[in-house]
């Protein structure tokens, strides 16, 4: 028999990011992973937020929000060169803003990284922010991941940018409900 057990230990980013990135798992994947940095089109669209979303079942308030928030700005993006341009075009949006974050992902996946509660909720924990969760305000939410998640990110240097995403949202998970996930 071999028994292990998890032992904490400090690290560096690769170390971490190669570690948590273990740990994410995610049905749905496959509908990012076939979808992101790829045109978009209708049906990527759909694909991207029925990953985000968690479930292949959108709710009607949720894929109403999707129609009118981002499909009707396909054919019409700004082009996005740098943050200051996500700011502006965050501003324009409408959607909530988790979701209009996520729609900077799926237009610019390399500038605009994924953001949500786990993936804030491991940031506030490795630079010992407070609070621990993410606020309710939409202004909030958006400066902080302008202003501090995006810098934030740079820190894990020439990692994989995936692998990064993926271990920030299982080490955020973790921190949340443990390895036993959800």
């Amino acid at each position: 028999m071999i028994l292990r057990v998890p032992k904490w230990e400090q690290t560096d980013a690769r170390h971490f990011v190669d570690f948590w990135a273990q740990q994410y798992s995610d049905r749905l994947e496959h509908l990012y992973e076939q979808n992101i940095n790829r045109p978009l089109t209708e049906e990527r669209v759909w694909s991207l937020f029925r990953w985000k979303n968690g479930t292949e079942r959108i709710a009607r308030q949720k894929a109403e929000s999707i129609q009118t928030n981002y499909l009707a700005e396909l054919g019409r993006t700004p082009v996005l060169r740098n943050i200051d341009d996500g700011r502006r075009y965050l501003a324009r949006l409408r959607g909530g803003p988790i979701w209009d974050i996520f729609w900077l992902h799926c237009l610019r996946p390399e500038l605009f990284p994924i953001f949500d509660q786990h993936t804030y909720r491991a940031m506030a924990c490795i630079e010992q922010l407070e609070p621990r969760e993410l606020p309710d305000a939409r202004r909030r939410k958006i400066e902080i991941y302008l202003g501090q998640f995006i810098p934030f990110r740079r820190n894990f240097g020439d990692a994989d940018l995936r692998s990064v995403d993926k271990a920030l949202f299982a080490y955020g998970r973790f921190l949340k409900w443990g390895f036993a996930g959800r």
